[in-house]
């Protein structure tokens, strides 16, 4: 399987690499000309073409032409295969590894990878949205096919699976409250026209399906219809590591951030369009449509026990508006929004497991260096992530890179230790992309990378997990 982000940005980037770089020197050629019959150029595999001009009768010879080194593109960095876990004591991670799910249970370090069937040839699959049950014994995610077909998964922690087919594209599901029940979206063909209040859209339909004792999935009940204005998604020239850090959920830079979650008050809390910008809210008891917040929220999380949220005010990561990036908070069966106070600008929002603390990324960008005409670019960021209590107060900085593209999908262990994902600078690969020549199988070692790392809570530097990994989902204690 392979990401449709990552793909589309290869070919973008071989494009693009290719319209704006010299020809390979292999593929130089030097004729001779009437004019020159005796004029000789030795061309080697870095030697470039020189012009001559005919020889004079009392000239000297022609000095022979000194082969030049080729540039040769910086090393790759060290991709360390860190493969045994520390002192982590919550029930198991989940992560995304070599286009495969794998689940790791804590603190044993027993692995055992989720059956998924092979891509279809010629298609380009995805596997997002990994959302453990709130007991921690079964695993939710979104499968497509790469043929505009979408279905939920289930599976096991020994990584046997479920399906549940004809899901809503870009929209994930969600556990109730009690872990019981799994709620999903169906599209519909009904079509409404726009009116004085609204643009026209599509009719969604909310759906649930119950566990059995014995975890096996029982059969689909319809519980209502919303209605879901027309909207518009994607993607665009993004820089590597934005397509890498918007598969962990919340960003503003593409499409795969959806929110769907099931709250105490049995409110639904959803993402109103597919770039996770605004909030819809839907009465799971009556099957009715509730009127949604009054501004553009992105990256929603609800706190542990699922009867307050958090959300980032604003439709972009915009840091001229006032107004955007705020952290705030309110309640399912409300639509007042609260601020709460924070030193920095705020980009995404997590709540801890275990304290019940507030997590909370920033980044500044440092430089954008385009690589082309064609809207492709390297993006350089310093980054910091901020812990801060729900009611306001305690607000400190845990993190900051100077060069580090990214923190997120932060969660806590048992014992309050962090898992974090650390999302790589472009550097090296903006580095070696002015001289390898848009060939993905070579530019490959230079990727962005995303590590899973741990902070222990008694202090000390981070931690490595696991090397290349992304979407980890750590289960309650």
């Amino acid at each position: 399987m392979r990401r449709v982000t990552f793909v589309f940005y290869i070919l973008l980037l071989a494009l693009g690499l290719a319209g704006c770089l010299p020809e390979s020197a292999d593929q130089i050629t030097v004729e001779a000309t009437r004019e020159q019959p005796t004029a000789t150029v030795a061309v080697t595999e870095s030697a470039t073409a020189v012009p001559t001009t005919p020889a004079a009768a009392t000239a000297e010879p022609s000095p022979t032409a000194v082969p030049t080194e080729a540039p040769q593109p910086p090393a790759p960095p060290v991709r360390e295969d860190v493969d045994n876990l520390t002192a982590v004591s919550a029930n198991a991670i989940a992560y995304v590894q070599n286009e495969q799910i794998f689940i790791r249970s804590l603190p044993d370090g027993n692995t055992v990878p989720v059956h998924i069937e092979p891509c279809p040839e010629g298609s380009y699959c995805s596997l997002d949205y990994l959302k453990w049950s709130p007991d921690g014994q079964f695993l939710l995610y979104t499968y497509y096919d790469g043929q505009s077909n979408s279905s939920l998964r289930l599976s096991d922690r020994q990584g046997n699976g479920q399906i549940i087919e004809n899901v809503a594209f870009i929209r994930p599901g969600d556990w109730s409250p009690d872990g019981r029940s799994i709620v999903f979206f169906r599209e519909t063909e009904t079509y409404f026209e726009a009116d004085d209040t609204s643009p026209g859209g599509r009719l969604m339909e909310v759906w649930t399906v119950a566990l059995a004792e014995d975890g096996q999935l029982q059969t689909p009940q319809l519980v209502g219809t919303w209605r879901q204005v027309g909207d518009g998604c994607g993607g665009g020239g993004r820089s590597l590591s934005e397509v890498l850090y918007e598969d962990e959920g919340g960003t503003p830079y593409g499409y795969k951030m959806a929110v769907t979650e099931w709250t105490a008050q049995n409110i639904l809390l959803f993402n109103l369009i597919c770039t996770n910008v605004g909030m819809g809210r839907f009465d799971m008891t009556s099957g009715t449509e509730l009127p949604s917040f009054d501004q553009p929220l992105r990256n929603l999380v609800l706190n542990n026990s699922g009867d307050r949220w958090y959300a980032v005010a604003g439709n972009t990561w915009d840091r001229d508006n006032p107004d955007n990036n705020q952290l705030v908070t309110g309640t399912p069966d409300s639509t007042e929004i609260t601020v709460i106070p924070t030193s920095a600008k705020v980009e995404l929002v997590f709540v801890g497991q275990t304290s019940g603390s507030l997590y909370y990324t920033e980044r500044n960008p440092l430089e954008r260096e385009s690589i082309d005409d064609r809207g492709l670019y390297f993006a350089y960021y310093e980054s910091a992530l901020w812990r801060i209590q729900p009611d306001g107060s305690g607000e400190e900085r845990l993190l900051f890179g100077e060069d580090v593209q990214a923190y997120a999908q932060v969660s806590e262990t048992a014992v309050n230790d962090l898992i974090f994902v650390l999302v790589e600078n472009e550097r090296p690969l903006a580095a070696a992309a002015q001289i390898i020549q848009g060939n993905p199988d070579t530019l490959q070692a230079y990727y962005p990378q995303r590590h899973i790392m741990q902070l222990p809570t008694n202090g000390g530097d981070p931690i490595m997990i696991l090397s290349n990994a992304g979407q980890p989902a750590l289960t309650l204690p």
